[in-house]
Parts: structure tokens; C-alpha cells; sequence
């Protein structure tokens, strides 16, 4: 799955990319394991970099970029998607601050269910009630991107099934509209391509996805949906090894974490852990 057609990237038609991108598929490595999450891009104008941010209480989704700058986040939703390959560089020295930087980059994006989401949401954090359920949602650990190439990639996805060997029902199945899988290249690069098809075979899957793999490589399926301005979504990450299955991909996964914030119980969950893992975060920084 290495990319073959490398362009140079135009400022322009990443920026374009961003503004339309409520979320992004962003695909780090750590070794040779991949892992891939879907993440808000951001743009900053003043160093055509590509900007994405997480709570230190889910900071695990790029800390691997400390070992590994190598990073690629796929644009399915620009209007020719495509995958960018960028050196990415983590900023948590001061997380306040960063919190406006990225109120900054929210501020300057043109009108959209995306921009209206954040801008929604920063109203919010400011109330008094806000500072209080959701204060350590406010801080912000911030990865500043630099584009190094793009390739142009096929975003139409397929479905997948119910899959009572992993744990997901009919129901969780249905939701989810994005279906990505990754593998680093021989160069550490993740790369991540849609699925077009999904047959399951037991524990394992059978994966209609461009590229090729190696027999036993770590790879990881990524599943997810979201709003137009990511008020609400569902996501589940396997993580697993592949092996060739002629002109498809064998997936078999080794463990898998799922996220949803849907209903109130759903974000009165991710309040409660947000703040148990940001007492830890704290705990582990002074330690």
C-alpha cells in the first residue's frame, strides 16, 4: 500500500481540503503498528500547516508522533479527495495557550456546520457550567503538520457488517459510513485507503482495498460516522495483522476500542473519563 503517484501539494487546494473537512482520517505509527483516528483539521494560513488537536486526556491518539514525525491524514471529503503525507510536530508546553491558538484557526474558517459546531462549543467551555463539566476538554494539546506530498485516492466506502466475533451488532454496523485501513510502508509512512467491501470470514475479514500487504504485517481498520459538524459521532478502531488473500486484504484484529457521543449517557461517560484521564495526564507530567 505505498503511494506510487506522489504530487506536490498546493497551499491552495489544502486549505480548500481543510475548510471542507469536518474530520480527517489521521494515521500515525509507532514501529510498524499503525493507528488511525478521525480527527478536525485545522488550517494555519501564516505556515500553510495543517493543524489537528486533542484534550491531553486522549493525547495517546498523537503521541506516537514524538516517535515517529511521519504522519498522513486522507481528505475524503474534499472535492478530490486525497491523501497527505506531512512531518508532524507536537506542541503541549503550553496547553492554555494553545487552546486559543486553535479558537484563532476556528475563528478564521469561512461559514460552516463545522465552523458553527466549534464556535458553538467554545461558547460553551466559556460558561460557568462549561468551565465546570467541561474544563479539561478546553485544553489543548496541538500537532502542527507540514505537507511533504499528496496522492490523489479513491474515498468511496463500503459497509460493514455485523460482526458478532468482534462485538458489533447489526446496529453499531449500520452506522457507520467510513470504512479506512492502514499499514505503514517500508519508509514508515502510514497510509491509509477506503474499503470498498467488506466479507467477513469468521474472526478475520476479507478487505477490497487498493495496495498490498505482507504476510503478518500490523495493519488497523478504522470505522466511523459523524454530523456534519461533529456534534455527535461513533467510531471503532481494530488493530490487528494482515496477510495477502489474492486481490483482497486478511484482516484479523487483536483488540479494538470504540467510542460513541450520542446520547446525554454517552457525554456524561466521556466527561467522567475526560477527567479521570486528565488528572492522570497531570499526574504523569509531574511525576
Amino acid at each position: 500500500m505505498t503511494p506510487t503517484a506522489d504530487r506536490r501539494v498546493d497551499a491552495d487546494r489544502l486549505r480548500r481540503a481543510v475548510y471542507d473537512s469536518a474530520a480527517a482520517e489521521v494515521a500515525t505509527a509507532s514501529g510498524n503498528r499503525p493507528e488511525t483516528f478521525p480527527l478536525s483539521p485545522f488550517y494555519d494560513g501564516d505556515d500553510d500547516t495543517v493543524v489537528v488537536t486533542s484534550p491531553p486526556a486522549f493525547s495517546g491518539k498523537v503521541d506516537s508522533v514524538r516517535e515517529n514525525p511521519q504522519l498522513s491524514v486522507l481528505f475524503y471529503d474534499a472535492g478530490e479527495p486525497f491523501l497527505l503525507r506531512g512531518r508532524g510536530t507536537v506542541h503541549d508546553d503550553d496547553l492554555e495557550a494553545n487552546a486559543e491558538y486553535v479558537q484563532q484557526l476556528i475563528a478564521a474558517e469561512p461559514d460552516s456546520p463545522k465552523k458553527d459546531a466549534f464556535s458553538g462549543t467554545s461558547s460553551l467551555l466559556e460558561s460557568r457550567i462549561g468551565r465546570f463539566f467541561f474544563g479539561w476538554y478546553a485544553l489543548r494539546v496541538v500537532v502542527e503538520i507540514e505537507p511533504v506530498a499528496v496522492e490523489a485516492v479513491d474515498a468511496d466506502a463500503g459497509r460493514l457488517p455485523a460482526w458478532p466475533e468482534q462485538g458489533v451488532d447489526p446496529a453499531e454496523a449500520g452506522s457507520y459510513d467510513r470504512l479506512a485501513f492502514t499499514v505503514v510502508d517500508g519508509e514508515g509512512w502510514p497510509t491509509t485507503r477506503t474499503v470498498a467491501d467488506v466479507e467477513l470470514d469468521g474472526d478475520a475479514a476479507l478487505l477490497d482495498v487498493p495496495g498490498s500487504v505482507e504476510e503478518g504485517q500490523p495493519g488497523c481498520l478504522l470505522c466511523h460516522w459523524h454530523t456534519p459538524g461533529v456534534e455527535k459521532l461513533g467510531q471503532r478502531l481494530f488493530r490487528g495483522r494482515c496477510r495477502p488473500a489474492g486481490d483482497r486484504v486478511a484482516f484479523e484484529p487483536a483488540s479494538s476500542f470504540s467510542m460513541r457521543n450520542e446520547t446525554w449517557l454517552d457525554r456524561l461517560k466521556f466527561v467522567v473519563e475526560g477527567k479521570r484521564r486528565t488528572r492522570a495526564y497531570f499526574r504523569k507530567r509531574s511525576g
